[in-house]
């Protein structure tokens, strides 16, 4: 796996594979190592999107202590 490859990049792949898996009658040999390659992207994916949610997190984090505080009258 490319790890210079973007979420979108690798969700555009996942995608591609998911419809030639869905509408080609493709051998069981090619259909498995398409599986597995969609496998891969998937994890890619979701390890990208864990990564953002942390930082989203993070960032909230720190603003939620100003959003707690009472206003100064």
């Amino acid at each position: 796996m490319d790890k210079n490859m973007t979420l979108e990049q690798a969700n555009d792949l996942l995608e591609q594979a998911v419809r030639q898996l869905e509408n080609e009658a493709l051998p069981m040999s090619e259909s498995v190592a398409l599986y597995a390659r969609a496998c891969e992207l998937m994890a890619f994916c979701m390890e990208a999107l864990e990564g953002y949610k942390g930082k989203i997190e993070q960032a909230g984090a720190g603003l939620a202590r100003y959003m707690t505080e009472e206003p100064d009258e």
